[in-house]
């Protein structure tokens, strides 16, 4: 027994070196996105400060980076705005164009009715989905792999260094992803300020096609219903559908 102990503790001692080594890492990322946080505009870095983990931050970091300039413009409504939005004129002929798309589509398939979500998504509710997506973890952990290898390169001094903070904004605005992340950076959705919506396709009160990324090829696009929604928006102040991610159901509305 107490051979076996010592021999743990052997074990023990030579792996300590290495898990501080990935510690010390993961804390120099933190320290690259609180200086990324605090170049962000106010409202940005208290959303960024919301995400759960290093590497769901550094996806959205990248995307905030990316942004530049139309941050503030591009930023999700309050609750105020919300609802000024909801009394304006704007809003009803969303409402108008919407109700037009399921007139047409109602007519084009017969026993068939969409179903579109109207209320722009809150900054809330874009953070929670933003930190349990499944597939954004998978994109965040792939950008965060690289990212561990990017503050290792000999290039790197301290992250309070002002150019290394630089070089580290440049990796991130660079990394592209293998797959596109499902949803955008909390805060720069174009839910947020009701400049897409979501389409679904309904029978008898049941979802034919719902809005879900792993069963798009068989609900969506093996069944006609992609191309269905496409000729129901013709004509219309409708854009898309959204290629990068692939969502079929999604469109941009332009007033």
């Amino acid at each position: 027994m107490a051979r076996r102990i010592g021999i743990l503790a052997i074990v023990a001692l030579l792996l300590a070196p290495l898990q501080m080594t990935f510690a010390s890492a993961d804390d120099a990322l933190d320290e690259y996105l609180t200086h990324i946080a605090d170049s962000l505009p106010e409202k940005t870095a208290a959303a960024l400060k919301q995400i759960d983990g290093t590497p769901r931050r550094l996806l959205a970091a990248r995307s905030y980076l990316r942004a530049g300039d139309t941050l503030r413009s591009r930023w999700s409504w309050t609750a105020d705005e919300i609802e000024k939005h909801a009394r304006s004129s704007e809003y009803r002929a969303l409402l108008a164009e919407t109700e037009k798309v399921r007139a047409r589509f109602e007519s084009q398939n017969p026993g068939y009715t969409l179903y579109a979500n109207t209320e722009a998504r809150s900054l809330e509710l874009q953070i929670v989905r933003f930190n349990t997506n499944t597939s954004v973890g998978r994109v965040a952990a792939s950008l965060h792999k690289q990212a561990l290898a990017e503050i290792g390169k000999s290039a790197y001094g301290s992250p309070d260094q002002a150019d290394a903070v630089e070089r580290f904004k440049s990796f991130l605005t660079r990394w592209r992803p293998p797959t596109a992340a499902p949803l955008a950076a909390p805060g720069i959705s174009r839910h947020g300020q009701l400049r897409a919506i979501d389409f679904q396709i309904m029978r008898d009160g049941a979802l034919v096609a719902p809005t879900e990324t792993a069963t798009v090829k068989r609900n969506w696009d093996a069944p006609g219903w992609t191309k269905k929604l496409q000729a129901a928006m013709a004509d219309s102040n409708f854009r898309g559908p959204l290629q990068s991610p692939y969502e079929p159901w999604h469109y941009e509305y332009d007033p």
